[in-house]
């Protein structure tokens, strides 16, 4: 008995079974170069014929080796039990996409999900600033200010854009920062005193004094 059929027959990279990208390579090693989209013909995308073997790309996506897309693979036979693969990622073992799962988490226990979503975001803010004090130097960017310490420490924008900024991005201002791999060019670290004092293009009484 070959494997199921997948409800997916305009995905052709399923029916060979590969995944799109071994498949496109393997496509693109034959013909030696990509075909332009205008010179497709109008059927390109049925499938050759239908899986006939296991695929040898990919061992640990079963899925893939079935010809099966994920959601088809989750429902069919095959998959008579709750994945272990990635036991971190819980909507994988219950075929469920993360939006799902979270739904389903939440009405099973609405308490214990906020509680989880608190901590999650929590530790995802940690994360950005302890990533952004150390992408900035860990200290204050001020010559005669000595604060080393991270929790006196903060975003100062150099060009004064700082609330267009946080209009713009709201509180994922950090994240953004941490998207663009923390660009040097208009941001520092400056202690509270040194960042409230040089607000409106004033200069720091550190300075001043120096």
């Amino acid at each position: 008995m070959g494997p199921p059929e997948c409800g997916h027959a305009e995905r052709a990279h399923f029916a060979k079974g590969m995944c799109q990208q071994c498949y496109l390579k393997d496509y693109d090693s034959k013909r030696g170069r990509r075909k332009d989209p205008s010179e497709y013909a109008p059927n390109f995308r049925k499938p050759p014929h239908k899986p006939k073997r296991m695929a040898e790309c990919h061992p640990d996506r079963p899925h893939k080796a079935h010809g099966l897309c994920g959601p088809c693979y989750a429902k069919s036979s095959t998959n008579s039990v709750m994945a272990t693969c990635h036991p971190d990622r819980p909507h994988l073992a219950s075929g469920l996409c993360a939006t799902c799962h979270s739904k389903k988490r939440y009405e099973l226990d609405p308490e214990t999900a906020r509680r989880l979503q608190r901590e999650s975001q929590a530790r995802t803010r940690k994360r950005n600033r302890d990533e952004l004090v150390e992408a900035y130097g860990g200290k204050c960017a001020c010559t005669n200010c000595p604060e080393t310490n991270p929790a006196f420490l903060t975003l100062d924008h150099i060009n004064g854009d700082g609330k267009a900024h946080r209009m713009k991005m709201g509180s994922h201002t950090y994240a953004d920062l941490r998207r663009r791999e923390w660009p040097e060019d208009g941001y520092r670290l400056l202690c509270w005193n040194c960042n409230a004092m040089t607000r409106g293009g004033r200069i720091c009484p550190h300075e001043e004094g120096a």
